[in-house]
C-alpha cells in the first residue's frame, strides 16, 4: 500500500493519504523556535525548551495515536452549516482531494472539500520566534460561497509536564485575552522544574496568536470553543458559526479567531496566521504586524528555501544507489540538523523533556560539522562548560537553567574528545584547543585541558583488571545495575576510551606535546592488553561483567549471548587484533543479523534480571532488549569498513536505511524519510516496526559512516583522506565537498571491481602521492580523480 513518495528533486516527501499508519511529522525550526507539524496539522511548538517553554499543547503518547491537538483551520459554510478542517484532522470529514508535503523547513497541506480549496503553508522564519501559517481559501464551484474560517490552537504556556498532569490546576494561572487585535497568553506561575532567577518569577514569555484577516470574533476559553462533552472534532463554536469572545482568566485556554470570507466563483483569498512567543506585548505586536504582510511572508519563505539549498549543497554525492544519494544529499542531513538543534528533547514518542544530553550532543555534531563548523564550535564550548574540573560531566542539562544531574555514566566524559577531534579535523583550527572555557563547578581551562581531563577521569576509574568501571551505566542506559556497587566493568567504555586515547594522542602529536602523546600510547596498549586477556570469549568479546562477577555476552549465557557493541568497538578503536576483529564481526553476522540489520544483542532477555538492569525488563525484541538499534548498526557499518569488507558494510547500511525499511510501510509504520531509533527485533511480534523516529543519534552516525567510511572521504589533520570501501559491483561514484575554504570534486572509478584500495590519485590532472588531499585553502574548485585497485601492503584494519 502506498501512502506517499518523494518529489522528483527529492526535496519534499509528498503524502497522498491522510490515514497513514502513524502520524508522519516534520520538525521545522530555526534553532530557537521549534514546531513539530504532522501531515494532518497536529503537533506543538516551543521556544528554547520543550519541557519548560512550551507554547502550544500536545498530549504524548496520545499524539502518536490520535495526532491531536494541533494547529488547525476550520471552514464552515454559512449557508448549509457544514464544516470541516483543511488538514482533515480533527473533523475528519472526507475531502475530495487532499495532499501534504513535508519539505526542508516547511509543511504544506492542500485539500478540497465541498468545492472549497484550502491551502496551508506552515514554516518557521530564520530570524523570528514564531511560526507562520500562510492560508489560501479558494472557491472551485460555480456559485458564490459564504464561509467562516476558524484558526485554532491550544495553549500550554511554560511547563509541559505540569500542564499535562495538572491540566485543571495549571489553567488557574492562565491569563489569555484579545489585545491590539491579537490573542495574548500569559501564565502567572514560576516555571516549575528549574530554579527561577527570582523567587516566584512567572513564565517570562508572552505567547501570541495573530492574523492578517478581519476578525468578527474570538475565543480563548477552550470549553467555550469546544463545548462541554465535545472535542476539537466537533466544536460547538464552529458548529454554530459563532465564537463567544471568551476571555480566559484562570481557565484551560485556547486561541481561536472567527474570520468571515465571501468568495465569488473561482476567487481565492489569502491571509496569514502567526503563533509564537515574545518578551513583551510590543515585540509580539511587531511580529504579528510584520508577518501579516503577504510580501514579507513570501520573502521569508524564499529566504528559508535559499538557506536550505545552500546547507545541503555543501556536500553532495552521486552513486549507483539512488536511495543512498537521497538520504545523504537531503534527508539524513535534514534529520541530523534537527538532532543537533534539539538533541533528544522532544518528539511524538518522547514527551516534553527539557534535556540536552552530554553524550548525545557530542555525537550530534558529527552530522553537521561539514556543513556548519561555526555552529559546532559554539556548541562545543557549551558542552565543555558542563564538564567538572575533575573531568566528570553532567549527564544532561536543562537549556534554560543549565543545571542537570551528574549520574556517573562511564562513557559520558569521553565523547567530548571525539567531538573536539571531529571539529579540529574538519577545520584544521588547532587554535581552538587553546581557547579557554570554564568548568561547570570551578575554574577554567583551555579546551585541550578539558579533553585531557576527560581521559584522565576515566583512566582513574579502572577496575583491578584495568577495565573501565561501568558506573551508573555506559552508552546503553539499560545496563543500569551492572555496576551499581562500583565493581562492574564495561567493554563498551573500554573501546570508547581506547578510541579517545588514540584521538588525544593524535592531537598531542599535532601540538608537539610528546608527554601526552607517549602517555596516551602507553595507556592504550595496557587497555588493549587487558581487554584481550580478560574479555575474549573464543569467537567474540563479552559485553560486561557485573558487580558480583557475572559475565554478560558470553557463550555461557542462554540469553544475551552476543552483543553488537562489544564486537564493533574493539574494531573501531583498533584494540582487536585482526584475526579477532574478523571473528568478532563474523559472529555478529552469524548470530545477530536480521532483515533490518544486526540486532543490539540476541537472544533477547525473557524477564527481569536484577544483576543487569532495566534492559531485561523491556518486552523481548523492543527498545534495547534484542531490537535492531540503528545507532549501533552504524558502528557495525563502520567496523566492517575498517576491516575492508565493503560488501558487508554496505549491506548493513542498506538494511537499516529508512528508505529500505519503509518499503513495507504497514509493517514499518514510522516516517519513511527519517531514521527511527530502532525497529523491533526478531523476538518481537512486531518485528520490523520502527519506533522513536527523528530524535536519534542514528542520524549523525549514519551520515558519518556513509560519507567517511563507505564513500571514504574523511577529514584528517593534514587534509582530506580518500579511502573508499564500497560494494565491489560499483563502477564508481562522485563526491563533492567543501573543505577548509576549497571545494573538492572527487570522481572515483573502480575498474577492477574491488571493495577497497586506491592505486592512483590525480588533482587537477596532476598525479598526487598518497590518499590525503592537501589542505589548499584557496577558495577554488579542484577536480580529483581517484582510481581504485588492488591494495598493496598489509590488509586493512
Amino acid at each position: 500500500m502506498c501512502y506517499g513518495r518523494f518529489s522528483e528533486d527529492g526535496l519534499e516527501y509528498i503524502i497522498d493519504r491522510y490515514d497513514t499508519p502513524r502520524p508522519w511529522i516534520n520538525c521545522i525550526t530555526n534553532g530557537k523556535y521549534c514546531a513539530l507539524v504532522s501531515h494532518t496539522g497536529g503537533g506543538y511548538s516551543f521556544l528554547g525548551s520543550s519541557g519548560y517553554s512550551r507554547i502550544t499543547r500536545a498530549y504524548p503518547p496520545e499524539t502518536v495515536l490520535s495526532d491531536r491537538p494541533g494547529r488547525y483551520v476550520y471552514i464552515r459554510d454559512r449557508v448549509t452549516g457544514e464544516y470541516w478542517s483543511v488538514t482533515w484532522q480533527p473533523v475528519q470529514r472526507l475531502p475530495s482531494y487532499w495532499q501534504a508535503r513535508h519539505g526542508l523547513g516547511y509543511t504544506r497541506i492542500v485539500s478540497e472539500t465541498r468545492g472549497i480549496m484550502g491551502d496551508i503553508l506552515y514554516f518557521v522564519p530564520l530570524g523570528a520566534n514564531l511560526e507562520v501559517w500562510r492560508v489560501k481559501i479558494g472557491n472551485s464551484t460555480g456559485i458564490p460561497r459564504e464561509l467562516t474560517i476558524f484558526p485554532y490552537v491550544e495553549w500550554c504556556l511554560g511547563n509541559y509536564a505540569f500542564d499535562l498532569i495538572e491540566t485543571g490546576f495549571s489553567g488557574l494561572f492562565n491569563q489569555v485575552e484579545l489585545r491590539e487585535g491579537m490573542i495574548v497568553a500569559r501564565k502567572n506561575l514560576w516555571n516549575i522544574g528549574h530554579r527561577p532567577q527570582k523567587p516566584h518569577a512567572p513564565w517570562d514569555k508572552i505567547a501570541f496568536m495573530g492574523t492578517s484577516a478581519v476578525q468578527e470574533g474570538f475565543d480563548t476559553v477552550r470549553e467555550s470553543f469546544t463545548g462541554m462533552y465535545r472535542s476539537t472534532q466537533n466544536p460547538v463554536g464552529v458548529e454554530r458559526g459563532l465564537l463567544a469572545n471568551s476571555v480566559s482568566t484562570g481557565r484551560d485556554s485556547c486561541g481561536a479567531f472567527q474570520l468571515p470570507v465571501f468568495l465569488d466563483p473561482g476567487e481565492e483569498w489569502e491571509f496569514t496566521v502567526t503563533v509564537g512567543a515574545a518578551g513583551s506585548i510590543e515585540e509580539a505586536q511587531s511580529l504579528v504586524t510584520r508577518f501579516s504582510q503577504l510580501e514579507a511572508v513570501a520573502e521569508e519563505s524564499e529566504r528559508l528555501a535559499v538557506h536550505w539549498r545552500e546547507y545541503i549543497g555543501r556536500l553532495r554525492v552521486d552513486t549507483p544507489d539512488d536511495s543512498l544519494d537521497l538520504a545523504i544529499n537531503v534527508w539524513n542531513k535534514y534529520q541530523s540538523r534537527f538532532t543537533f538543534d534539539w538533541a533528544r528533547m522532544s518528539s511524538y514518542y518522547v514527551g516534553g523533556g527539557s534535556i540536552i544530553g552530554f553524550r548525545d550532543t557530542c555525537q550530534d555534531v558529527l552530522g553537521v560539522v561539514p556543513m556548519e563548523p561555526g555552529r559546532v564550535k559554539t556548541r562545543l564550548r557549551d558542552i565543555a562548560a558542563h564538564q567538572f574540573r575533575d573531568g566528570g560531566t553532567l549527564h544532561n542539562w536543562d537549556p534554560i537553567s543549565g543545571s542537570g544531574p551528574r549520574t556517573g555514566h562511564s562513557d559520558d566524559p569521553l565523547w567530548l574528545v571525539l567531538a573536539v577531534a571531529a571539529y579540529v579535523r574538519e577545520t584544521g583550527e588547532m587554535g581552538f584547543l587553546d581557547e579557554s572555557c570554564a568548568y561547570y563547578d570551578e575554574g577554567e581551562g583551555i579546551i585541550y585541558q578539558h579533553i585531557q581531563r576527560a581521559v584522565e577521569y576515566t583512566l582513574g576509574r579502572l577496575s583491578s583488571r584495568g577495565i573501565p568501571l561501568m558506573g551508573a551505566a555506559d552508552w546503553n542506559d539499560g545496563l543500569d545495575q551492572v555496576g551499581s556497587a562500583g565493581r562492574g566493568e564495561s567493554v563498551f567504555t573500554a573501546g570508547l576510551l581506547a578510541l579517545a586515547l588514540r584521538e588525544l594522542e593524535a592531537l598531542a602529536k599535532e601540538r608537539g606535546d610528546d608527554l601526552t602523546r607517549d602517555s596516551c600510547r602507553g595507556s592504550y596498549n595496557e587497555l588493549a592488553r587487558a581487554v584481550n586477556e580478560h574479555f575474549w570469549d573464543g569467537k567474540w568479546y563479552v559485553r560486561a561483567v557485573t558487580d558480583d562477577g557475572y559475565t554478560i555476552g558470553s557463550s555461557k549465557n542462554d540469553e544475551g549471548r552476543v552483543f553488537l557493541n562489544a564486537q564493533a568497538w574493539p574494531v573501531l578503536s583498533g584494540i582487536a587484533p585482526r584475526d579477532r576483529a574478523i571473528a568478532a564481526m563474523d559472529s555478529v553476522r552469524e548470530v545477530l543479523d536480521t532483515p533490518y540489520g544486526p540486532a543490539l544483542f540476541l537472544p533477547a532477555y525473557s524477564g527481569p534480571d536484577p544483576r543487569i538492569g532495566i534492559i531485561t525488563m523491556f518486552s523481548p525484541g523492543s527498545k534495547e532488549n534484542g531490537a535492531v538499534f540503528n545507532h549501533s548498526v552504524a558502528w557495525a557499518v563502520m567496523a566492517e569498513a575498517i576491516l575492508g569488507r565493503g560488501d558487508v558494510a554496505y549491506e548493513y547500511y542498506r538494511k537499516s536505511l529508512f528508505l529500505t525499511q519503509s518499503r513495507d510501510i504497514l509493517r514499518y509504520k514510522a516516517e519513511p524519510y527519517v531514521y527511527a531509533e530502532y525497529v523491533h527485533g526478531p523476538e518481537s511480534p512486531y518485528s520490523g516496526m520502527g519506533e522513536f523516529s527523528w530524535t536519534t543519534g542514528t542520524a549523525p552516525w549514519m551520515f558519518k559512516v556513509c560519507t567517511e567510511w563507505i564513500l571514504g572521504v574523511r577529514p584528517e589533520y593534514g587534509g582530506l583522506m580518500v579511502d573508499p570501501c564500497i560494494p565491489p559491483e560499483w563502477k564508481g561514484y562522485r563526491f563533492q565537498r567543501e573543505f577548509r575554504g576549497a571545494t573538492y570534486d572527487i570522481r572515483v572509478e573502480n575498474p577492477d571491481r574491488v571493495s577497497w584500495g586506491v592505486r592512483q590519485v590525480k588533482i587537477d590532472g596532476k598525479p598526487h602521492e598518497g590518499q590525503v588531499l592537501p589542505d589548499l585553502k584557496d577558495a577554488k574548485r579542484h577536480q580529483v580523480d581517484v582510481v581504485m585497485g588492488r591494495a598493496q601492503g598489509p590488509a586493512k584494519g
